[in-house]
This record gives C-alpha cells, sequence and structure tokens, in this order.
C-alpha cells in the first residue's frame, strides 16, 4: 500500500530549510562568525541563529543586507527558494510511490537541499520501480 501524508503535511505545509542554510553556508564561506554577521546587519545574533535553522524568515530589507555583506544579491536568494520548492514538489511526488511511512515525510523535507536532491536522485534510480526500498 502507498502512503499519503496527511492533508497538513502536503509539501506546502511541512517544515522547510530553505534560505536559512544558504545564508549560513554563505557566511561559513565568508569566515563570518554569527556574532560578526549579526553585527554587520543589525540583528541579534539569536534572529541570526533562528533564520539560519530556517525558524524565521528574513524581511526583504533584512535580506538585502544579508546579500550585501555575503556579496551576493537577492535574486541568489529568490532561485534558491524556487529549486527548493521544485524539488519539494518533485521528492513529495516521489515519496507517494514508496512504502516510507507517511509519519516520517516530515523529517525527510527538514534535510539540506543537497540532501534532498540525493534523495530524490535515489528514489528516481530505483529500477523505476521508485519504491526506495534498499536492494536485498
Amino acid at each position: 500500500m502507498v502512503a499519503s501524508p496527511p492533508a497538513s503535511e502536503t509539501p506546502a505545509r511541512l517544515p522547510r530549510q530553505r534560505i536559512g542554510p544558504v545564508i549560513r553556508q554563505l557566511r561559513l564561506q565568508h569566515g563570518l562568525s554569527l556574532s560578526e554577521l549579526a553585527e554587520r546587519t543589525d540583528i541579534s545574533i539569536s534572529y541570526l541563529s533562528r533564520l539560519e535553522k530556517g525558524l524565521s524568515v528574513p524581511a526583504f530589507t533584512l535580506l538585502s543586507r544579508l546579500a550585501a555583506v555575503l556579496d551576493t544579491n537577492i535574486g541568489f536568494f529568490v532561485g534558491m527558494e524556487h529549486e527548493a520548492q521544485t524539488v519539494d514538489e518533485q521528492l513529495a511526488a516521489a515519496l507517494t510511490h514508496t512504502t516510507l511511512p507517511a509519519a516520517v515525510w516530515p523529517e525527510l523535507f527538514s534535510l539540506s537541499l543537497d540532501a534532498r536532491k540525493a534523495l530524490l536522485a535515489f528514489l528516481a534510480g530505483q529500477d523505476g520501480a521508485g519504491t526506495g526500498a534498499a536492494p536485498s
């Protein structure tokens, strides 16, 4: 029997970590600590931490300041958000063809974007069956 998530756990309602992990990755690439980036963007360390964990979504003005400090532009963040949304929609569709219990789906969607892409590629490569089952 193929599992389907409850309506409250469809891709649009599952917890996401989209822009936050990208902010963290860029911060680390620039060799900045949480406190340094927080100071440069005039926000608290705790709020920046919440952003990086995907628990908060930055306002446009903050996103603009973050982009400036991290040597990128808002379009980069928008592109990453779009890519993550597309991957999540494809992953949700692929998961409906697996025997994975719907109760574990939220945890799968909380993985990093790279991990979700790898999972999607794995599921797509399962002999066309998309079962996600390990070979015996």
